[in-house]
This record gives structure tokens, sequence and C-alpha cells, in this order.
């Protein structure tokens, strides 16, 4: 999956899904609440017997564990997605320093 206007970067959307992609990310970040309040301090990741799913378990501070399960239809768009999402994570941590750096 190569990406013509952005070398290296397969996961980036084409320009003209660009607008819709970071519609649909603004508008998840104003419902997902606290990310604070649902962070979790371990995990596990695996699959099921038969290959067919993308397993995670979460292991929140207060003990409590929670269970996903993928279907393997689904992980190369997750993969996609976690892609995407890594990279945005690293722009906003690198232009927070940036911004830091210049004051």
């Amino acid at each position: 999956m190569a990406n013509e206007k952005h070398p290296g970067k397969w996961w980036k959307s084409p320009p003209e899904l660009a607008p819709v992609v970071e519609k649909n990310r603004a508008e998840f970040k104003a419902q997902f609440g606290s990310f604070e309040d649902v962070e979790f301090v371990s995990y596990w990741l695996g699959t099921s017997e038969d290959g067919k799913y993308l397993a995670f378990q979460f292991h929140r501070p207060d003990g409590s564990i929670h269970r996903f399960a993928l279907p393997g239809h689904r992980v190369e768009l997750f993969f996609t997605d976690l892609a995407a999402s890594i990279d945005e994570m690293g722009e906003r941590q690198l232009a927070q320093l940036n911004v830091k750096g210049s004051a």
C-alpha cells in the first residue's frame, strides 16, 4: 500500500479522505472522555487457537481485567488505524517539545 503523497507512511489517508478522517478523529476524542480515567497498567496480546481472532487483555489499576477479540478480517484496518494514531501521537509530542523549546 504505497502512498505517493507521504512516502514511507502507508497509513496516511489519501488527500480526498483527509477531511473525513480528521473529522472522525475529532469526534472520537470528544466522545471518549478522560483518557487518564481509562488508563491501563499492563496488557496481554495474542491470538485464538484457530488464528481467527487477535485478542487483547487489559489490566486496570483497580485490578479489573478487560478482554477484547478482534476478528481476523478486521486486523489489517486495525493496524492501519494503530499506525496512524501512533504517528499522530508522536507528532503531538514533538509539537509540545517544540513549543516548550521555543519559549
